[in-house]
């Protein structure tokens, strides 16, 4: 494994202020720790990248540094996720980064049981106590959905949600979160996404994920609260799970527990509807499920819980500051910035690696698409240094690759200008390459050879006056651009196209 991990041990200091207590879980992709925040004074979760699992040590080192890579992306992709997600139901993120190498990130530590322990020590529940933790889990959904970025969860199940001592439950590990409408490179081809038994029919046949992806493991997770099993279980006549997913319809939850009101059968039947269309978005189940939740001051249940997702409801006045949670402060400092504390020199650096491997590949992916979203801020946040430009040519060449050349040719273009302001030889011969690079793009937008040859001309002239080794980097551009303006016009069977003649003719 990497160097470093070995360095994550009780007693370590993260980023100069936390203090790791205790391991409080391993997964399959990460280490929980117990922390001290030293400056804040309180207790916090950091989490770990996991570089020292079985299936890495088994695999060769080529592979293994692939996977290390795909892994890091994906810590990065929930940093990221978590880190615009502000909601009393969803762990607080407090900061990002790397230490000894390994990628880490701190966030409200939450004290509590998950929604397994909680199903096995509870079962049979009253509706109302069903009922008060899904509309939890609902309100946590609907933002995520809702929010600008349109995150989706995709592994939805009662190992992902906690309920702390005051019955707040929280959605939990956005490890393969995603945003709506960005592909995804980092799943093998053919394989699917979430766990059997909460997948949605789309995802057990591969297909996209959406917000109603969502929807559907949320239904099943209510399922089981409602009734103590999910919708769907091993059948010798009706076959496996995933069959049953794809092809049967679910009981309704009222034919296997009493008490549950008829509105709430068809919302669930509804939620689990095979086609995703026909579901009912997470804001209208949110708002549905709020007919069904505890008002304030109605009595606690019986028989009594350690672990009551109807306080909440119940004791409205534990909850303040605009809406939060009472144990889920706003981190001191972040102020209204939903964005503050994750845009990290470490990860972005890691994102950076990511995105020149999916190049390197020829499929701009997650990592490209994260760089995208970060060109502004960047240039804003750390001005010209070479991290940020990194950030602009890599996000040029995701664009290049992926067809989108207006926008390619522009971000080009205003590295040109922006970054590049000497006039010693590498910048000279930076300058006419960037631009070389934007009329290749705008070429392919729009095959003004014309202009095309312009830009040739003059980066000529450039090289003609540049030391090697910088002129033979220029010629090469040169070369590139002029063989893609020869086929056009060979194809055209005629002269420049619209534009100005090249200089000297």
């Amino acid at each position: 494994m990497e160097a470093g991990w070995e360095d994550v041990r009780a007693g370590e200091l993260i980023d100069g202020r936390y203090e790791l207590v205790d391991l409080n879980g391993k997964g399959g992709m990460a280490q929980i720790w117990r922390a001290h925040d030293r400056r804040e004074d309180r207790q916090v979760a950091v989490k770990f990248l996991r570089l020292d699992t079985e299936d890495l040590r088994r695999l060769d080192t080529r592979d293994q540094k692939e996977e290390l890579g795909h892994r890091r992306l994906r810590f990065i992709r929930e940093a990221q996720l978590l880190a615009c997600l502000r909601h009393p139901n969803i762990p607080e993120q407090y900061a990002f980064g790397t230490h000894a190498g390994v990628p880490y990130l701190v966030m409200y530590q939450v004290v509590g049981i998950n929604l397994r322990a909680f199903l096995k020590g509870y079962t049979p529940l009253t509706p109302i106590v069903a009922v008060a933790a899904a509309a939890q889990i609902a309100a946590a959904l609907a933002h995520a959905h809702a929010h600008e970025r349109g995150v989706v969860h995709r592994d939805l199940k009662p190992e992902n949600l906690m309920i702390s001592e005051r019955g707040v439950v929280f959605l939990i590990d956005f490890g393969i979160g995603k945003q709506l409408g960005i592909e995804s490179t980092l799943t093998q081809p053919g394989s699917t996404l979430g766990t059997p038994g909460y997948q949605a029919p789309e995802q057990i046949q591969g297909e996209e994920a959406t917000a109603a992806t969502d929807v559907y493991s949320f239904c099943c997770v209510v399922y089981e609260l409602l009734t103590g099993r999910p919708p769907f279980i091993l059948h010798a006549l009706h076959g496996s799970v995933e069959r049953q997913h794809l092809r049967r319809p679910p009981l309704r939850p009222g034919d296997l527990a009493a008490g549950i009101p008829d509105a709430l059968d068809k919302l669930v039947l509804r939620g689990l509807a095979k086609k995703p269309e026909q579901r009912p978005t997470m804001r209208e189940i949110r708002d549905a499920l709020g007919e069904f939740t505890p008002r304030p001051g109605d009595p606690e249940p019986r028989p009594w819980l350690a672990h009551d997702p109807t306080r909440p409801f119940r004791e409205p006045e534990e909850n303040r500051a605009a809406g939060r949670s009472p144990e889920q402060e706003p981190a001191p400092g972040t102020g209204e910035d939903e964005d503050g504390g994750w845009l990290d020199p470490d990860a972005i650096e890691l994102l950076c690696s990511a995105a020149q491997q999916e190049l390197e590949k020829g499929r701009p992916g997650d990592a490209v698409s994260e760089l995208a979203g970060l060109v502004p801020r960047v240039r804003e946040e750390w001005g010209r240094r070479p991290l940020v430009r990194q950030v602009w040519e890599l996000t040029a060449g995701g664009f290049w690759l992926a067809g989108d050349f207006v926008a390619a040719a522009r971000l080009y273009e205003s590295i040109a200008d922006d970054f590049v302001r000497g006039n010693n030889p590498r910048e000279r011969a930076d300058r006419a390459v960037f631009g070389l690079r934007a009329a290749r793009c705008r070429l392919e937008d729009d095959g003004d050879t014309g202009a095309a040859i312009n830009v040739v001309t003059e980066a000529g002239y450039t090289a003609a006056a540049l030391p090697a080794p910088y002129a033979t980097q220029v010629e090469t551009e040169c070369r590139d651009v002029a063989d893609h303006i020869s086929g056009l016009l060979g194809a055209r069977g005629s002269g420049p196209g619209p534009g100005a003649a090249p200089r000297g003719e």
